[in-house]
Order: structure tokens, then C-alpha cells, then sequence
């Protein structure tokens, strides 16, 4: 697929719900809500195509979030504070879809507590940084 197809992706990645979406310097990577359902997609930017493309369930797509965030975001940045993120990720209750939501508002609306430079879309209006680089 082609960085076309990925930008579609993205525009419309808010229509439904708050998206996770972040990029790295190889990649970006997105779990996008589809109703009861989350497409998880990422980009390489290298090979210029989309890697991955399929539609998961929200106790998935709690744990792809997770392992994003705690392995490949973790490595990514200077400092992140993984600890914190621990910490609020268990005292979480609710299914693993409820977490799921309540994880990317944490990640979107309080990112100063984890890192002063989260490499995540916060908006819409933020999804330059992403489609700049494709």
C-alpha cells in the first residue's frame, strides 16, 4: 500500500473516537477505532508502504498499545518515564477495551508526565508531523 493510502488512513483516523498514533524515525504506528473494533496499521517509512494492516478486537488492541508504548516508545525517546506509566496502566479497571480508551486520553492529554517529547498525535491537526514525513 502506498503513502497515499496511509495519509486516507490518518485523515479520517479521528472520525470515529481518539486514535493512538505515533511516530518514530523509522515508523509510525496506529491503532484507529472502527466501532467496536480497532484497525492497527503502521507505516514504514524507509520502505515507503504500509507494513501491517488488519482489524482487531479492543483487548488486542490494549495490549498492541501497551507493548508500543513500553518497548518501542520507551526505546525511542531520551527519557521516558516507564515507571509512571506502570503505574497508572494498574490502577486501571473495566475491560481491556475500556482501558484501551482510557490509556490514549492518558497518553494524549497528560504526555508531560511520561515524556516532555511523546512522539504521538494529539489531534487532527497534528497529523503533520506524520504526513510530512511520508
Amino acid at each position: 500500500m502506498s503513502k497515499e493510502e496511509y495519509s486516507k488512513f490518518l485523515q479520517s483516523a479521528f472520525d470515529n473516537g481518539i486514535p493512538f498514533i505515533n511516530i518514530t524515525e523509522f515508523y509510525s504506528y496506529a491503532l484507529i477505532p472502527q466501532g467496536d473494533k480497532w484497525l492497527e496499521i503502521s507505516y514504514d517509512f524507509e520502505g515507503k508502504s504500509i507494513d501491517e494492516k488488519k482489524e482487531i478486537t479492543g483487548d488486542s488492541a490494549f495490549f498492541k498499545l501497551c507493548e508500543e508504548v513500553e518497548k518501542s516508545m520507551a526505546l525511542e525517546l531520551e527519557v521516558f518515564y516507564l515507571n509512571k506509566w506502570k503505574e497508572f496502566k494498574q490502577g486501571l479497571s473495566g475491560s481491556e477495551g475500556e482501558k484501551l480508551k482510557a490509556c490514549i486520553k492518558e497518553l494524549t492529554s497528560n504526555s508531560e508526565t511520561y515524556s516532555k517529547d511523546l512522539p504521538v498525535v494529539f489531534n487532527k491537526e497534528d497529523l503533520g508531523k506524520i504526513l510530512g514525513k511520508l
